[in-house]
């Protein structure tokens, strides 16, 4: 390959996102998805509660990963790569994406609770039937 440091960050980046098709991990609430569930005047106001509580957490989280994600790909373009200077900004940058995950998940829980089962399951199948919709984050588009 002809940029190995290029591949190696995208691939660091690339690994939180793999994960993103986790029912529980995904914007549900901004999405025309959301129209299918019929929610209720005080479910929808429930859910805008919800995300406006976790608003900042959710930005200073993904701030956080970010900054730590910069820091290691100055790392990785130093011509002189130093294994001890790595390695407390990956331990930064793993502890940033596991606090970034938690956040998003514990919001996501709380969402969860103010749905029905039966909204629950159309969200889980709308949600599949878009995700088999789109194509694989590691298929090459054509040239």
């Amino acid at each position: 390959m002809k940029y190995p440091l290029l591949a190696l960050v995208l691939l660091i980046s690339a690994g939180p996102r793999m994960n993103a098709q986790e029912h529980a991990n995904f914007p549900w609430w901004n999405s025309p998805i959301r129209s299918d569930l019929g929610l209720t005047p005080t479910q929808t106001e429930r859910i805008r509660q919800i995300v406006h509580s976790y608003r900042d957490r959710l930005l200073d989280a993904r701030n956080e990963v970010q900054k730590a994600q910069g820091d290691l790909e100055e790392i990785l373009n130093d011509p002189n790569v130093n294994f001890d200077t790595a390695k407390p900004v990956i331990d930064r940058l793993a502890n940033a994406r596991a606090n970034s995950s938690r956040v998003f998940l514990e919001m996501s829980v709380r969402l969860r609770s103010v749905l029905t089962l039966d909204q629950w399951r159309i969200l889980v199948r709308r949600w599949d039937e878009q995700q088999k919709r789109k194509p694989s984050q590691m298929e090459t588009p054509p040239e």
